[in-house]
């Protein structure tokens, strides 16, 4: 109870004495927020699927050249990278070499582009949240330079306290949303790699696999 209280007096005190600028910053938390669980959601739960026992499923088909069976296992996990990258080369195998490899490639730029969508907004919003606090600091210390030129000693010692309070609030603000959003968007840009880098890695196996089912079959 005591922390909630504490809590919204910190919030009072930034609103109240940061200036204009706390509010854009605010806005750009706020924003921050709903990109980052969306981001952490769609990286670490909707596209992060534990496919080692399908991909082997798969292979063991592959090498069978039963194509039309391990395109059935695909559909166990249509939503997981790696699976729909193999499904997309399997659906072009009979093609030819080259429509499978352009077939991966256009499956693997799919889960690039599922991945890293909005991530460049959350970079954003750090660069903008730190450049926000700047221009609190110098809208403060332009206030505070505007006013104490004619004041009396007293008076003027009391709004330099006011203007370099609100530019201190508005840099402090700035760096912890910066900070944060900068986290975020490292913390998610590194599981998108790792996501697409497996989905990579899975079209590779594909051609492998195809390749050693048909030297098989010319061997038999």
């Amino acid at each position: 109870m005591e922390a909630n209280v504490q809590e919204l007096g910190v919030m009072q005190t930034l609103i109240e004495h940061g200036g204009a600028a706390v509010w854009l910053i605010f806005a750009s938390g706020f924003f921050l927020v709903g990109f980052g669980i969306e981001r952490i959601i769609a990286l670490f739960f909707k596209l992060n699927f534990n496919t080692q026992q399908t991909l082997d499923a798969i292979r063991t088909k592959i090498l069978e050249k039963r194509y039309t069976d391990a395109l059935q296992i695909c559909n166990s996990q249509p939503k997981a990278p790696e699976i729909s990258v193999i499904k997309a080369g399997l659906m072009a195998v009979e093609n030819g070499r080259e429509a499978m490899r352009s077939a991966l490639s256009g499956a693997v730029l799919e889960v690039s582009h599922k991945t890293e969508v909005r991530l460049p907004y959350i970079s954003l919003i750090a660069n903008v949240a730190t450049l926000l606090g700047l221009l609190g600091t110098i809208a403060g210390l332009i206030k505070l330079f505007a006013v104490i030129g004619n004041l009396d000693p007293a008076t003027k010692a009391q709004k330099m306290g006011i203007g370099i309070s609100e530019a201190m609030y508005a840099t402090a603000t700035g760096l912890t949303v910066g900070i944060v959003a900068m986290v975020c968007h490292t913390v998610c840009v590194s599981k998108a790699d790792e996501i697409v880098g497996n989905a990579q890695d899975a079209g590779f196996k594909l051609v492998t696999w195809v390749e050693q089912s048909e030297r098989s079959e010319k061997n038999g």
